[in-house]
């Protein structure tokens, strides 16, 4: 279904989205903006408001994240999307309560090419194509670092990190879970020329009293338990790069003092009186909107602009599923290294059918999410069990912790044949595995407890928990 829209004889605009080839110079792709205007809501303060948007996709519903939010109780959380496309804005119900209506008609999925107005709860927003576009420079390569994709919204992407990458510009990368953040952190610090270590902190994993201590570092008998000196973050990575993951997640206290640590450059151990000069590149990452943050009051606002100097935004999987099979051949490959330096049949590989099971689904866990899906496929075929509505199934996995014999010198020796960051991915993944099971099985299933003994943040051993599918008390 397509919908022209409105009645003012307005003359249709471009593509929403195309790539111009150039014979000099680098190619470029080039986005129309679309206007949403608010024209009706409960909420007399939101009647007039006015957005513009040059992006993937657009997403519309109650919840503070939303990038159009409306204080409607009508309206669900994730109510629309509208997402670009080269022959127009599919705007997408995304199964809402309360259903999207274009006039009378009751929508699922249309592309609309001119202006159109679209009725969400009590709210009503008219969708204006505008004639007003943007233009980026796409990179010819398919790849940055690890990174993986041929879709003209990836490569635009990878050609803003080429260009950052050999400057000391501090870099803000923002996209959902899944999508590959600690990938444009490790592909910038790779192409740099830097010489210092890359050292990644996942700011929403540590509790916050321990924060300062692992950022800045502390001094023998800085507090209880500080039993020797120890080298924050900061100083790790010196020379180096420095990526703050979940940069959102810090306290308010905390980041007045990374500011004054990045506007300094220097930092001071908790219980020394003496400043250590450093010299840092600092990439963030988060999946908030930390705009959003700064006028919720939750994110300093100075420090917002430090971290934003460049800003790179990774698109979600479910806007580029043409990069899907590019995706599966890397990650069947990985998987065929894996298998064989540990004396395994290469897996089998995913036919056509199953590509087109992975076409129909949007991938909430962007590409993360593919991987397991892949891997699991690897494994048992690519099938639904009854009652299944997506590829990763309807119900939590049944996740048992690694036997003591899979750390063995054996199985050691297998993973250190491996290319270094696979080798490292795997390791890793079977250490959260077994780490998170032993802490849940500890503390009787208490997410909670779980956390305190572990000395984690309790948000952070959610995450763990959903992604292996596990099973806890609320």
């Amino acid at each position: 279904m397509s919908a022209a829209g409105g009645a003012s004889g307005r003359a249709r605009p471009g593509p929403a989205t195309e790539v111009i080839t150039r014979e000099s110079g680098p190619s470029v792709r080039r986005v129309r903006k679309l206007r949403v205007a608010i024209v009706m809501s409960p909420d007399a303060r939101e009647v007039g408001t006015v957005h513009a948007f040059a992006q993937e996709e657009i997403r519309i519903g109650s919840s503070p994240d939303a990038d159009v939010t409306l204080s409607d109780g009508a309206v669900s959380r994730e109510h629309l999307a509208v997402r670009l496309l080269p022959e127009g804005f599919l705007v997408t119900d995304l199964g809402s309560t309360n259903g999207t209506l274009i006039g009378d008609v009751v929508v699922r999925s249309v592309i609309v090419t001119s202006e159109v107005l679209v009725q969400l709860g009590n709210s009503t927003l008219r969708l204006v194509p505008l004639a007003e576009t943007v233009e980026h420079d796409i990179s010819p390569r398919p790849s940055f670092g690890r990174m993986l994709g041929a879709s003209a919204s990836m490569r635009e992407t990878f050609a803003l990190l080429e260009k950052v990458a050999p400057s000391d510009l501090t870099v803000l990368v923002e996209g959902e879970t899944g999508t590959g953040k600690e990938l444009a952190a490790e592909g910038l610090h790779e192409a740099s020329g830097r010489p210092g270590d890359l050292v990644a902190v996942n700011c929403g994993a540590i509790p916050k009293e321990l924060l300062e201590s692992e950022l800045f570092g502390h001094e023998k008998g800085a507090f209880t338990g500080a039993l020797r000196e120890r080298k924050g973050a900061f100083a790790s990575a010196h020379q180096g790069t420095l990526f703050l993951d979940e940069i959102g997640e810090l306290p308010l206290d905390m980041q007045a003092k990374i500011l004054r640590a990045l506007e300094r450059r220097e930092v001071k151990a908790v219980g020394s009186d003496r400043a250590v000069s450093i010299d840092v590149r600092v990439v963030a990452a988060t999946n908030r909107s930390l705009v959003k943050e700064v006028a919720a009051g939750r994110f300093r606002q100075d420090l917002y602009y430090r971290l934003a100097v460049v800003t790179v935004k990774i698109p979600p999987l479910r806007t580029r599923l043409e990069d899907l099979r590019l995706l599966v051949d890397g990650i069947w490959q990985e998987l065929e290294r894996r298998r064989k330096a540990q004396g395994l049949a290469a897996p089998q590989k995913l036919d056509e059918t199953a590509m087109t099971m992975l076409s129909r689904y949007d991938f909430p866990g962007n590409v993360r999410e593919l991987r397991n899906i892949v891997e699991r496929w690897a494994v048992l075929g690519p099938t639904l069990a009854p009652g299944e509505t997506s590829p990763m199934g309807t119900g939590p996995a049944s996740v048992r912790a690694a036997p003591s014999g899979d750390s063995s010198d054996g199985a050691m020796h297998d993973l250190l044949a491996l290319p270094y960051h696979e080798a490292k991915e795997a390791l890793n993944e079977r250490f959260e595995r077994a780490f998170t099971v032993a802490a849940l099985d500890r503390a009787g299933g208490n997410v909670s407890k779980a956390a305190r003994d572990a000395g984690v943040d309790r948000r952070h051993l959610q995450r763990l928990i959903a992604k292996f599918g596990l099973k806890a008390q609320a």
